[in-house]
């Protein structure tokens, strides 16, 4: 499209998609890298325990790396589907979102899960904002691709 052409409705809205599309990707990468859970300690801890109570970030976790690939993908699909001006890459954002929601709501649900089996700590987890982060990310990734 040159500069003289005018820009219809559709491109414009593709043009807006994409844009909060690449914020969702930033977030959800960002997130990740941000603490999933925050630890409220028991009142006694034993000595050799004491480093179990650190609380992590989504990098430390499997779900972790998933999410970031998730978002490349979203980011990928952003890129595309304003030079390419397709369906399939708001598909590809609306199915990536999908999923990364599926796993930060699943590891926000299951906190617990995540805390003691997975990572192996102790004392009381609740969500964080990195976590939060992500699952608001994908669920806006739902609706920019629609």
């Amino acid at each position: 499209m040159g500069r003289g052409e005018v820009r219809d409705y559709f491109d414009k809205a593709r043009s807006g998609a994409a844009a909060l599309l690449v914020l969702v990707g930033i977030a959800a990468v960002g997130g990740t890298f941000l603490e999933w859970v925050t630890i409220r300690p028991p009142e006694r801890v034993p000595a050799d325990q004491a480093d179990r109570l650190d609380a992590f970030t989504g990098m430390e976790t499997s779900d972790g790396w998933v999410v970031v690939a998730l978002a490349g993908g979203i980011l990928v699909a952003a890129l595309l589907l304003v030079i390419r001006k397709r369906s399939v890459y708001a598909w590809v954002a609306f199915w990536c979102s999908m999923l990364m929601g599926g796993i930060s709501i699943a590891d926000y649900r299951g906190i617990d899960e995540l805390f003691y089996e997975e990572m192996n700590r102790i004392g009381d987890p609740a969500p964080a904002f990195g976590l939060t982060l992500v699952a608001v990310a994908a669920l806006v990734g739902i609706v920019a691709s629609v």
